[in-house]
């Protein structure tokens, strides 16, 4: 085998989905940051935290989607999609739970608590900019 030739081409990037999962992870966390310094400044401590408490079950939900997924998408010949759908149905009734508990309960401004929520589409827009500049520049 030619040592210049490369890996073998189902080598290369064997795990493109986990990447690119740690990337609108760390992107996610970078707009969380950037928008509590926004919110702390601009809005003061009590937006902060309804931004803080929307942040955090947008990053659980995410990773509760995550789950789903991909317990979803591998070949399993356990998985029922009845269980699967009931947990996900579960899981989106916690979402808007906490929807309504953050903004109806504890009155946090619905402004910082709707930022706080997306955090996630911004880590999907960051990694979708990402794989746009790498695919223009390779």
């Amino acid at each position: 085998m030619d040592p210049e030739a490369g890996p073998p081409p189902d080598s290369i990037d064997a795990e493109p989905g986990e990447a690119s999962l740690r990337r609108v992870k760390r992107n996610s966390a970078v707009a969380y940051v950037a928008f509590a310094l926004f919110t702390l400044f601009s809005a003061g401590f009590r937006a902060f935290l309804g931004l803080t408490c929307a942040a955090v079950v947008t990053m659980i939900s995410f990773l509760w989607r995550e789950q789903f997924v991909s317990a979803l998408l591998q070949p399993s010949p356990r998985i029922t999609l009845g269980r699967l759908t009931v947990r996900a149905v579960a899981r989106l009734l916690l979402l808007g739970a906490a929807v309504l508990v953050l903004i109806f309960v504890a009155r946090f401004k619905a402004s910082s608590v709707l930022l706080g929520f997306s955090i996630v589409v911004v880590g999907i827009i960051g990694e979708a900019a990402y794989l746009t500049y790498r695919s223009l520049t390779s």
